[in-house]
């Protein structure tokens, strides 16, 4: 008969185990309960979000790989990008995250890669187990870390090694060499390996914080390891070419993990074992930390690879949910006509029909929204030709040409609209909107608006672009302003690029009307306040509304009196 404590122990160590079965199943039940309500549904707003920690992947790929093929950092701004992001990204990663982030950035040169993405979009909308399966283990295995330093491994991991490697390897054979010594003289071997000791200790520690730094890197990267590992395990994936990727560099990276260094005395206070002592008197970490630096360096190739692979299969579900997530929703057409290839087709990617207006093609939308107004007015039309829209104030000018370049950039990096239709072509989409002094460098409104419209005339020269501008050159006075937007917004027509303008300057209509379409918002002036419809009409705009909003939002009667004797003596 076992003793009664034996018994008892025996019950405990049972208890436990079924305490903690329990209780990994409930959290993986409440985990796929909250995945399964989440789904379809636009994310709840963060209070604040690490928008630096995100970008940090596009930033690399800037830096490494410069290209004027992107969404530049104007644009982003202006149509508030940072917000599109957030509003898109249920990513259960850093990894996608970050890679949906760049992903926003990059236009793509033709409709492959869009083809590919949807195909995986596809698979997960018509596997719903899998897509669960697949969430809860990028979640659970590889999760989000802020900051996790997988980026500066993939570009640069030589700048994280530490010097002279070769070093550390005498410093680790010399407690062995001293160890030699005790044959002779035991007293002096004793010291000496004293002495082996002290140096090495020394050194550890002064490496310690250069070590630490990495630690978060190397440990993100294991976890990337091991949802890869689960990834291939997941049969019903196998069959999406994105896990050829996977399983090839998966296969090849997986030695890493035995290559990881044990570094727990590097974020600590030492441990007071005798392990921990061996692992400093023979310099363990360094060295390990250094080959493992090194393996990264020699495959970063292949990292890179499995990190794109990953962050694809994330940001593929996340599209799949931001998109249900829309009133309406639609992939875009594109005109094959000027498919970006047939336009950079000479030598160093100029275009050999950058003044050929005539293969300038149009953008054609049903039902198109704003994908930030959570109760959106839609608006259908084609904008066939280069087009100023005119019209009141807070008429929704400004809303209706966002939509249209948000929409432009979602075709061409997630292939996914908000809209029941939307045709254009493949183009870099560029803006000139959101204006303000740039005190930093001492310069005023004006000259960064003209910095900023004369990107876009250098970029037009180079690669078909669609041109967003909203109330050109507002920084000057009315006459200079109204005859400088007409040469530069002339100038935009004869070139490859399909220009939208919205500006309060009705004279630019009559000036241009031999080259801009024109379309214009109004409103309808009630009894008690102006109504907008926010719908887009054919032709300029006939109606004001400045000072009576004067009236309405309650300035004085003189005020807006006043106002309308001058407006009818100035008109």
């Amino acid at each position: 008969m076992p003793h009664p404590l034996i018994i008892l122990a025996i019950i405990i160590i049972v208890l436990s185990w079924l305490i903690t079965v329990i209780s990994n199943a409930n959290a993986k039940r409440r985990r796929m309960n909250a995945l399964k309500a989440s789904f379809g549904k636009p994310p709840v707003p963060e209070e604040y979000y690490q928008f630096e920690s995100a970008g940090l992947y596009a930033q690399y790929v800037e830096t490494h790989k410069p290209s004027e093929q992107r969404v530049d950092s104007i644009t982003w701004n202006d149509l508030d990008m940072d917000k599109v992001f957030t509003r898109i990204n249920v990513c259960q990663t850093s990894v996608g995250e970050e890679y949906l982030y760049n992903c926003l950035h990059e236009l793509p040169l033709n409709s492959d890669a869009l083809a590919s993405r949807e195909g995986l979009i596809r698979f997960f909308a018509d596997n719903p187990d899998t897509r669960m399966a697949v969430q809860t283990l990028l979640g659970t295995r590889l999760g989000k870390e802020d900051y996790n330093g997988l980026t500066s491994l993939m570009f640069a991991p030589k700048l994280s090694m530490i010097k002279y490697p070769h070093l550390y390897t005498a410093l680790a054979m010399l407690p062995l060499a001293m160890a030699t010594i005790l044959i002779a003289s035991i007293p002096i071997g004793v010291v000496g390996i004293l002495a082996a000791f002290v140096i090495n200790m020394f050194v550890h520690f002064h490496n310690k914080r250069r070590i630490a730094v990495g630690i978060p890197s190397i440990k993100y990267l294991t976890n990337l390891l091991r949802c890869c590992k689960g990834l291939i395990k997941l049969k019903d994936l196998q069959a999406q070419p994105v896990m050829d990727e996977i399983r090839r560099n998966y296969k090849t990276l997986k030695a890493i993990r035995r290559k990881v260094p044990n570094m727990t005395s590097m974020v600590g206070d030492l441990v007071d074992s005798v392990f921990e002592y061996i692992n400093i008197m023979f310099l363990y970490d360094i060295r390990s930390y250094n080959k493992f630096m090194g393996f990264i360096t020699k495959y970063g190739e292949d990292f890179h690879a499995l990190y794109r692979a990953v962050g694809e299969i994330d940001i593929s579900i996340c599209i799949l949910s931001f998109r249900l997530s829309l009133p309406v929703y639609s992939l875009p057409e594109f005109d094959e006509v000027s498919d970006y290839e047939k336009f950079l087709s000479s030598i160093g990617g100029q275009s050999v029909l950058a003044s050929d207006t005539s293969a300038r093609a149009g953008i054609s939308f049903t039902d198109i929204f704003h994908p930030l107004i959570p109760e959106p007015v839609t608006n259908s039309g084609a904008v066939s030709n280069s087009s100023i829209i005119t019209g009141s104030n807070a008429s929704g000018k400004s809303t209706f040409i966002k939509a249209l370049a948000i929409n432009g950039i979602l075709a061409q990096t997630i292939n996914t609209c908000a809209a029941k239709s939307f045709k254009a072509r493949h183009s870099l989409i560029v803006t000139s909107m959101v204006m303000r002094d740039d005190l930093s460098h001492g310069e005023s409104y004006f000259i960064v608006e003209i910095k900023s419209l004369k990107r876009i005339l250098d970029l037009v020269q180079k690669y078909p672009c669609t041109c967003y501008i909203d109330e050109i050159l507002r920084g000057t006075n009315t006459i200079e302003r109204i005859a400088a937007s007409a040469s530069v917004l002339a100038y935009l027509h004869e070139q490859n690029a399909l220009c939208v303008a919205a500006s309060h300057d009705i004279e630019l209509t009559r000036i241009l009307s031999d080259k801009y379409d024109n379309f214009h918002f109004r409103e309808q002036v009630m009894d008690d306040g102006i109504v907008f419809d926010y719908k887009l009409k054919n032709g300029p705009s006939t109606t004001r509304n400045a000072i009576k909003l004067l009236g309405f939002m309650g300035f004085a009667d003189s005020i807006v009196e006043e106002a309308e004797k001058l407006a009818d003596l100035c008109g």
